[in-house]
């Protein structure tokens, strides 16, 4: 049986393989370790979404109740298809039903849904009220920390490579 790492790492390996182009693979794979990263915090390595029959996920506005004008969009993601279901059943929608995705993927999906503020992970089965928050800024923020310290490696390694004072030390 896999780890939660082997299986994790094998996610990114699916997502980077399924980019368009090399270019594309390589951004992808540099932002891999941090949505790795952020699906190490979460306990399992597949979420339930309810969406409609195209796979758009159903997004959930939330107000907040101190302030009921700050909305938020926000989509839920379930450890178990059952409580995903039961939901679903509860909106009384014969388009919708529940997708089963990578976390990962998920991840990944989030930094793009630019109308999406977070998606909440409920963890327990048995608890559809108390979940993980991850917000989409967090990871575009981290995800642009990770491409800049690259950038930042790669100037430097051109600078040795372009110094014959500094190469011929090596």
């Amino acid at each position: 049986m896999l780890t939660k790492d082997q299986i994790l790492d094998r996610q990114v390996a699916l997502l980077v393989q399924g980019t368009p182009d090399a270019e594309t693979a390589s951004a992808v794979s540099l932002i891999a370790s941090v949505l790795k990263a952020i699906a190490q915090n979460l306990k399992y390595t597949i979420y339930f979404v309810i969406q409609d029959i195209e796979g758009g996920w159903l997004l959930t506005p939330l107000s907040n109740h101190d302030n009921p004008e700050m909305e938020k969009t926000t989509i839920y993601a379930y450890c178990d298809r059952t409580p995903a279901n039961i939901d679903r059943l509860r909106l009384n929608d014969d388009h919708l039903e529940c997708g089963e995705y990578n976390i990962v993927d998920m991840l990944f999906r989030l930094i793009g849904m630019k109308q999406v503020d977070s998606i909440v992970f409920f963890d327990r089965a048995t608890d559809t009220q108390n979940g993980i928050e991850i917000a989409r800024t967090d990871i575009e923020e981290l995800c642009e920390k990770q491409i800049k310290r690259a950038q930042f490696g790669l100037q430097k390694l051109n600078e040795i490579k372009n110094n014959p004072n500094i190469s011929n030390i090596a």
